[in-house]
């Protein structure tokens, strides 16, 4: 199977590819609603673990875990970084204990996790929709809500952007490398700018005849070779989205957006296991992906 590239499509026939995508829009748009309104980082950690079953389930793991690879790092930078700083945000923070030249206190990891756990629950459900959402079934759902053939095209184009991009720079490194050039790292980038950018230019050309031949503009109904009808079931699927979003501003209002009463509580060794876990995954993926390409760019 070819390799797809990072937020692109990939074909599928599971739930989530056969769902509406105003059903899945709806679904992403509520759960992002209810991890920044909520302050338990637990409630959003379990969000993700779950974005990680559908995922696995669609058939999009290998994709998902190479566009992760963006968001992980920021994720475990997020828990380290707040750790080690002082909690200026708090009245009376609870001391937890030393960590070399650093001192740790609870309110600054649970903080730091809970921007985290918002990264990777946005980013997990996100990337699952974008992953199995195909730009044509996209653009017929619009054309059937109204939007604009304009902005319909803008936004369908936008989404199909970064892979297309992506794709060509893939293969113009890998002409370099038949031709025993350099093609890892960043000083492989620099001489694949200019090829890619003028063949997207040269794409616009052909894209602009494409549109003047299919009489772009047109007030005429279109044909639409993949839509899928709004029924019942997806009527129901898309109120239930709004289920989450009632929860979290009912726990906000009543239940203090669901922090315990005692507050939270961490021990030493636990919390000095967060921090260091943390900020040694961050930097074995950062200095660990650079290695693996000096090394595979030499062999």
């Amino acid at each position: 199977m070819a390799r797809v590239p990072v937020g692109a499509y990939v074909p599928g026939d599971s739930f989530f590819h056969k769902a509406h995508p105003f059903v899945k829009f709806y679904w992403v748009f509520s759960f992002v609603i209810f991890c920044f309104f909520n302050k338990n980082p637990y409630i959003n950690y379990a969000l993700t673990a779950l974005a990680l079953v559908m995922v696995y389930f669609s058939g999009t793991f290998q994709s998902y875990i190479r566009a992760m690879v963006i968001f992980g790092p920021a994720a475990f930078a997020m828990i380290f970084l707040q750790s080690v700083v002082p909690p200026a945000v708090f009245d009376n923070p609870q001391f937890l204990s030393d960590l070399g030249p650093f001192s740790l206190y609870t309110e600054s990891i649970i903080y730091g996790m809970l921007f985290s756990s918002r990264i990777l629950c946005i980013c997990s459900w996100s990337i699952l929709m974008l992953m199995t959402l195909h730009p044509a079934s996209l653009s017929s759902a619009l054309q059937r809500a109204k939007v604009p053939y304009v902005v319909n095209f803008m936004i369908t184009t936008t989404l199909q952007l970064i892979p297309i991009l992506q794709r060509e720079f893939g293969i113009i490194l890998s002409a370099q490398k038949s031709r025993a050039m350099q093609a890892q790292g960043f000083k492989a980038l620099l001489p694949s700018i200019i090829p890619v950018f003028a063949g997207a230019i040269d794409r616009v050309a052909q894209l602009s005849m494409s549109l003047e031949t299919r009489a772009f503009g047109s007030d005429n109904e279109r044909t639409l070779l993949r839509y899928s009808k709004f029924t019942i079931k997806e009527t129901i699927l898309s109120i239930l989205a709004l289920v989450p979003i009632f929860i979290v501003f009912y726990g906000r209002i009543k239940m203090n957006a669901f922090i315990p009463a005692a507050g939270f509580s961490l021990t030493p060794v636990v919390g000095v296991s967060i921090v260091v876990f943390c900020g040694v995954a961050f930097l074995l993926i950062i200095f660990g992906a650079t290695l693996a390409i000096r090394l595979f760019g030499k062999s």
